[in-house]
């Protein structure tokens, strides 16, 4: 049909003015502006960590050297449920920018109707009692975006797919540090249980060996009790470290999204690399753009900056445009011929006056979400900084305790050596041997505790810079 080809091009060429005027328009609503906060020279009194320098800028497989603990992580990053959440609120938050952008195009929708009518014929002498009318054909509407409301909420819907984004980076630093985390402190679960085990084997044979003493009669009853309780007070400690161990490996298959079992091990606890004193953490003022939860409340002010824009909107006028092209017929093979052949187009505006107030209160809905996602972002950022903060001085604190617990363990083993010899030579009784033999056990048990505390500081460390992101390609 001529006529119909000559009024799709005309149709078509107004809409593209349309959009090529509309789509340029301005868009209303406050202009954004990064929270303003006074960001610290140094972490607290750790000024030589002010370098550019930072760990956080290292990947994962270079801070923790571990093979064992390498296979942990990989594992984590490819089946963690946590993981594979974000990952579809991700797609979510990408799908939903489609959702918003399609409103800025016209909707076309392909409609078909037919009805019967029952006419009045003292009105309608004309026509026949009972008629029946049929149509179909294409329906358009488009609301042109005079303020810019749909280009912000299409802003909104963008910055909420790049939080999402952040969100699962941070998912992904949290999996590298926990999985760091719990293999520390099960690495220095299996040392304790190494030193009891140790512990026991010493003492069941200071146990027979003063029942041989007994029976000789150089040994009274009361030595061979002390002994014997001895003995099994330690043995008393490695059922309850088994389960502990156990309910730790659990905790890391979890993490791993398998079912429990063991466990493979690697380095020992004391064997573990990269532990300086006090690592770089790098300038506070770059922790702000490492951050993943940080940068993710930042765009959660973005959207709500943007929703104040598009609430803003509200009260301005709205321009609708509509047309229909198609066939009526009294029956529905007319609707395609030549005379059944309709068509209109229109406009129209609408300016809100009276609403019961709201488009006032939906305004002030998204300025106070605004001003929570504000708060929060700076709740967030000295929440980084206080984690950094925190994890440095553990690392600073647990190498000083280590280092003083490590002299403590040389001479509590020398006491209970001297101990046994002055208890052989007759100089003292077993009570100074048991009392010798505890104080080793303990200090030994609390310096395996402080050396697993120091690794599972640098994992924190580590989750707080932002650090652990990177990942290899093949994992990726």
């Amino acid at each position: 049909m001529p006529k119909s080809k000559k009024f799709y091009q005309a149709l078509s060429s107004l809409f593209a003015s349309f959009l090529l005027i509309f789509s340029s328009g301005c868009a209303i609503g406050p202009s954004y502006h990064t929270p303003e906060m006074e960001v610290p020279e140094f972490f607290r009194e750790f000024e030589t960590t002010t370098l550019p320098d930072c760990m956080a800028d290292v990947p994962w497989w270079q801070v923790f050297e571990d093979p064992a603990l390498q296979d942990l992580i990989r594992e984590a990053l490819r089946n963690n449920y946590d993981l594979k959440t974000a990952a579809a609120r991700v797609d979510e938050a990408r799908a939903f920018i489609g959702v918003e952008r399609a409103e800025l195009f016209p909707h076309t929708d392909l409609m078909a109707s037919a009805r019967r009518d029952r006419n009045s014929q003292v009105l309608y002498p004309w026509l026949e009692r009972m008629t029946s009318t049929y149509a179909g054909g294409f329906n358009t509407s488009w609301e042109v975006d005079l303020w810019g409301r749909l280009r912000q909420k299409v802003t909104s819907a963008k910055m909420q797919a790049l939080a999402m984004e952040e969100y699962r980076r941070g998912i992904i630093i949290t999996l590298v540090a926990d999985a760091a985390q719990y293999y520390f402190e099960l690495r220095a679960l299996d040392l304790e249980l190494e030193i009891a085990q140790e512990t026991l084997k010493t003492r069941r044979g200071t146990y027979e060996l003063f029942l041989q003493r007994q029976r000789g009669g150089t040994a009274s009853n009361l030595d061979v009790a002390q002994a014997e309780g001895d003995m099994y007070e330690t043995e008393a400690t490695i059922p309850d470290l088994m389960r502990t161990i156990a309910i730790q490996e659990n905790k890391i298959c979890l993490l791993l999204g398998h079912d429990p079992g063991p466990i493979k091990r690697g380095m020992a606890i004391a064997d573990q690399k990269n532990l300086p004193t006090v690592p770089a953490a790098g300038l506070p003022s770059a922790l702000l753009k490492r951050r993943p939860d940080v940068i993710q409340a930042e765009y959660s002010i973005k959207s709500a900056n943007a929703l104040v824009g598009a609430a803003i909107g509200e009260f301005f006028p709205t321009l609708n445009l509509t047309n229909f092209i198609g066939g009526e017929g009294r029956h529905p093979s007319d609707i395609w011929g030549d005379k059944s052949y309709v068509w209109n187009i229109g406009g129209e505006t609408d300016l809100p006056l009276f609403k019961g107030g709201k488009n006032v209160y939906s305004y002030k809905v998204v300025k106070a979400q605004w001003k929570q996602a504000v708060e929060q972002y700076k709740e967030t950022v000295v929440s980084a900084f206080t984690d950094v903060a925190n994890a440095l001085t553990d690392i600073q604190r647990y190498a000083e305790v280590r280092a003083a617990q490590e002299k403590q363990v040389k001479a509590d083993r020398e006491a209970a050596k001297l101990a046994k010899i002055r208890y052989e030579g007759g100089f003292s009784s077993y009570l100074e041997v048991l009392d010798a033999e505890r104080r080793r056990f303990k200090s030994e048990t609390s310096l395996a505790e402080t050396i697993g505390n120091q690794y599972v500081a640098l994992a924190s460390l580590y989750r707080a810079l932002g650090g652990g992101w990177q990942i290899e390609e093949k994992t990726a």
